[in-house]
């Protein structure tokens, strides 16, 4: 594909959906008078700082743990222990707040006054952030330790043994894991408000609703609030994505088996009894609210050709999102200005909050649509762009959303892939077949693991997505996600369980079938 209609595609996709913010926010400067609502925007610093920091405490120091237990340590089940892990990576926040949310719901009892303080507000968001992203921090910390050099371990471990292994080769990779994970974290702290919507706690991305409803100017309040932090965050995920692909380290998606350095039945049963706690209590309290097996087939019945029809327009956003990455990802690897980018885009893309990616692609879906009614006219017979993108139930807008959100993934997936391709291979196939030659000969052989890899990713994240998407979606248009997120807000009944229950199972599935290809 050539870089000027390569580039022309990303901006059309990508950049112009989170430039359109702001275009709004140019057109209406009175939003701006929303920042100066000084105790609102002190209590949302608050509230998203707690969110973060609540989070980033509890997740990094267990998820270190997990992962290095299970990626070095002598733990019986390895294997199944890494399903678990990565299936907690792909389940989407809202069976995690429903699954949490059934959980405090048969545990915790109202007292006189009727407080409830697990039930809703700051506290159950933390929780339910931070055991979403504590999977998170342990495969970063599992990756980290799967791409040590093994000469260095041999060496160190003739010098010094497993401590001189541990503190010389392994610990520098896994602080800097921690750190990723550590800014995944924050960054689903402040992007995301599935959960505290659910659990009624105003934070940055939560407010761009209150603003669009409660503020006059609408969309240009809901930027302006949420600009300084977005900016900010922004600023601070370029200077980190830029150091990260300045590294020399590249992560296989297939590499030799580690060696266990050490293990104990101690060990075995804390990581063991860490992973059933965050799997197994919410599984059992969907298990308990939805009561009778019966109930779950209804559920299947009636949803279950939505979710079907769901895994399949997902998986087409995952094809579309890892596609289009690796082809910035290839065109990023020999000029420093796609490479410069490519980082600005997947940064700030990362730490764009979910509402404002939703915002900025239904403005820019309505500019088309004025724009076509303009040249057709408004009583077109016709009007391919309006039926498309608007008034049809298509899934265009909601793949288009996915493509926006969770870009960023399919870069981190193929980024370290196209980088490792050797330049000598490239060269001998531009000899051999020309330019053509070498995205058969060189590319492909080298990134098709982490290209499928990338879809199935985004494919699962995509499924679960509803914050931006359903801002988009056409009428009549429908996804689970959706349907599950509005059957959250009556509460965690036995309807939610079981759609929860229906999607662990489909993500569980597929999840077993990643590992098993992976392993071959």
């Amino acid at each position: 594909m050539p870089t000027i209609l390569l580039l022309g595609l990303t901006c059309f996709l990508l950049v112009a959906p989170l430039l359109f913010p702001l275009v709004e926010l140019a057109r209406q400067p009175a939003g701006f008078r929303a920042l100066l609502e000084t105790p609102r925007i002190a209590s949302l610093i608050r509230n998203t700082l707690g969110l973060a920091v609540g989070a980033t405490t509890l997740a990094v120091p267990v998820g270190i743990a997990v992962g290095a237990l299970v990626e070095r340590g002598r733990v019986r089940y390895r294997m199944a222990l890494r399903g678990l892990v990565l299936l907690g990576v792909v389940l989407p926040l809202p069976v995690y707040a429903a699954a949490w949310q059934a959980v405090f719901g048969l545990t915790v009892v109202p007292d006189a006054g009727g407080w409830r303080p697990w039930v809703l507000g700051l506290l159950p968001a933390i929780w339910v952030h931070a055991v979403a992203g504590l999977p998170w921090v342990a495969v970063f910390v599992m990756l980290a330790l799967r791409s040590a050099d093994p000469q260095l371990e041999d060496d160190a471990q003739l010098a010094g043994g497993r401590r001189a292994v541990w503190r010389g080769v392994l610990w520098p990779r896994v602080r800097l894991a921690a750190f990723a994970g550590a800014c995944w974290v924050v960054i689903q702290a402040f992007t995301e408000a599935t959960v505290t919507d659910l659990f009624m706690v105003r934070t940055f991305a939560e407010e761009v609703y209150f603003q669009l409803v409660g503020n006059p100017a609408g969309v240009a309040a809901a930027v302006a609030v949420t600009l300084p932090v977005w900016f900010l965050a922004a600023l601070i995920a370029v200077a980190v994505l830029k150091c990260v692909a300045a590294t020399d380290t590249v992560i296989p998606v297939r590499a030799r088996a580690p060696t266990p350095l050490a293990g104990t039945r101690a060990q075995t049963a804390l990581v063991w009894f860490t992973v059933c706690v965050l799997v197994g209590v919410p599984f059992l309290g969907l298990t308990a609210r939805i009561g009778e097996l019966g109930l779950l087939a209804q559920v299947a019945r009636a949803h279950g050709s939505i979710l079907v029809v769901s895994i399949f327009w997902s998986g087409l956003a995952g094809l579309s999102a890892a596609t289009l990455a690796l082809g910035v990802c290839w065109r990023a690897r020999d000029s420093w200005r796609c490479s410069a980018l490519l980082v600005v885009l997947t940064a700030v893309a990362w730490v764009t909050p979910a509402p404002l990616v939703g915002f900025g692609l239904k403005s820019l879906i309505g500019a088309f649509v004025s724009l076509e009614d303009a040249i057709l006219g408004s009583d077109a017979a016709f009007a391919p762009l309006r039926s498309l993108l608007y008034d049809q139930p298509s899934p265009v807008p909601g793949i288009w959303a996915a493509i926006v959100r969770f870009f960023p993934f399919a870069v981190a997936v193929l980024w370290p892939a196209v980088r490792a391709i050797p330049q000598e291979l490239i060269d001998a196939a531009i000899l051999d077949g020309g330019r053509p030659a070498v995205l058969r000969s060189a590319v492909w052989p080298g990134v098709r693991g982490a290209f499928a890899l990338a879809v199935v990713a985004v494919g699962l994240l995509s499924l679960g997505e509803v914050v931006a998407t359903k801002l988009v979606q056409p009428p009549g248009r429908r996804s689970f996600a959706a349907d599950l997120f509005d059957a959250m807000h009556y509460g965690a009944d036995a309807t939610v369980a079981g759609m929860c229950m229906l999607q662990i199972a489909v993500t569980g599935v597929i999840v077993a079938c990643l590992i098993r290809r992976l392993r071959d």
